[in-house]
């Protein structure tokens, strides 16, 4: 009976530390992408500030900027939680890994332009 107690704590424990980092990934992601458009757009309101990227430029050239952030948010959020929960494998820190990188990677360049900006 006490074994059986222990395992179930265990378990929700388990559950409780997955649900934590795989939900701080995504709200990096989101958080990181928002922060980098929006500040971006705010940025570029200044008359000295233009946007060094040409892959953004090109995307804001032809609109897509927007779209393409929209739909790298929906895959990076989307691809591994169905692997993680397809597979079932414990090794999901390190799918968890892309949508944290984009994540940082985005609020740095949010940072940067808010430093820009000041």
């Amino acid at each position: 009976m006490y074994h059986r107690y222990i395992i179930q704590v265990e378990t929700v424990l388990e559950v409780g530390r997955r649900f934590g980092l795989e939900t701080i990934s995504y709200i990096i992601l989101v958080l990181g992408t928002l922060g980098d458009h929006v500040s971006t757009m705010i940025a570029l309101t200044r008359p000295y500030i233009y946007e060094t990227n040409p892959v953004t430029v090109q995307l804001m050239a032809q609109g897509l900027w927007l779209p393409v952030d929209i739909v790298l948010i929906i895959l990076g959020i989307s691809i591994p939680y169905i692997i993680i929960r397809v597979t079932k494998n414990d090794s999901f820190k390190a799918l968890l890994a892309y949508p944290m990188l984009h994540g940082i990677i985005r609020l740095g360049a949010c940072i940067w332009n808010f430093s820009l900006i000041i």
